[in-house]
């Protein structure tokens, strides 16, 4: 009996790709207080800080209303140029796609308002128009700001006038969420939840183990590959003399040893198979 080594392990690399699944995502650029509504209406605690990027990955939280639970996503804020990755913005888009109704959470202290949310969507239909057409609700946020509570009616016009469902809330104080949430769960019974797309199959052809190839590299050496021959030279243990017989009997059994021969090896080439070199005498 001989002891072999043990057979070849196989090693692959793979990339994973993690997608979070919610009812709700909430979407809008950074600072918006997308952390902070998440914090008021669950019981996430999420970082809060006062500059953009506060949030880095996305949290998840669970609100109750009207003896429904949601469960929300926060999506860190998006940028422009997102949908080529800019800010991680390739990192962010993935998690909206398995979300059914988006909150596009607007910052009442920016500059304009309107311009963040055609921003937003546009990122989104970049990325992947399926995620700009989903159901959403834009909320502008931070109505216990008395600058924002007076230009709420002049941002509700402007949005209504392009087609988008707006309402008023404050993260901070709470005013607003619970109606939003209502909304939103309004939204969700009359959205169908998505079918996962089937796989498409993938066909492969499998190469007979037994198959081999030969052939003559840069420095003359001999390369031998094939998935048996290479596992058998694998798990022979070459300080075994018995096994080196029996290893020459597989290199003719199988046709290797005819095909070095009519290759044109001689005696003092080198053999190749997987890692294993030889001198062919």
């Amino acid at each position: 009996r001989i002891a072999e080594n043990g057979e070849p392990g196989r090693g692959r690399w793979l990339t994973l790709e993690l997608r979070l699944i919610a009812d709700v995502g909430i979407v809008g650029v950074p600072n918006a207080g997308k952390s902070t509504l998440l914090a008021a209406v669950s019981a996430a605690r999420p970082k809060i800080a006062d500059y953009p990027f506060t949030t880095i990955v996305p949290n998840l939280g669970v609100a109750e209303v009207d003896q429904r639970a949601l469960v929300l996503a926060d999506i860190p804020g998006l940028i422009e140029g997102a949908h080529n990755g800019a800010g991680l913005g390739h990192a962010f888009l993935r998690h909206i796609a398995r979300t059914r109704v988006l909150i596009h959470l607007l910052d009442g202290l920016s500059p304009d308002p309107v311009r963040d949310w055609r921003q937003v969507n546009e990122e989104l239909r970049l990325f992947d128009p399926s995620l700009a057409a989903k159901p959403q609700i834009v909320a502008l946020n931070k109505m216990d700001v008395p600058e924002v509570r007076e230009r709420w009616p002049e941002v509700r016009a402007a949005l209504e006038g392009l087609g988008a469902e707006v309402m008023a809330i404050s993260a901070a104080t709470g005013e607003g969420t619970r109606d939003l949430l209502r909304r939103v769960a309004v939204l969700l019974e009359a959205t169908p939840v998505e079918k996962p797309a089937e796989a498409v199959p993938v066909l492969r052809p499998h190469e007979r183990p037994e198959a081999f190839h030969v052939s003559q590299e840069p420095d003359g050496a001999f390369r031998v590959r094939g998935a048996r021959i290479e596992r058998a030279a694998a798990m022979t243990p070459w300080g075994n003399e018995e096994a080196v017989d029996r290893f020459q009997r597989i290199l003719k059994a199988t046709g290797v040893w005819q095909a070095l021969e009519e290759a044109g090896i001689q005696p003092g080439d080198t053999v190749r198979i997987g890692n294993v070199e030889l001198e062919w005498q």
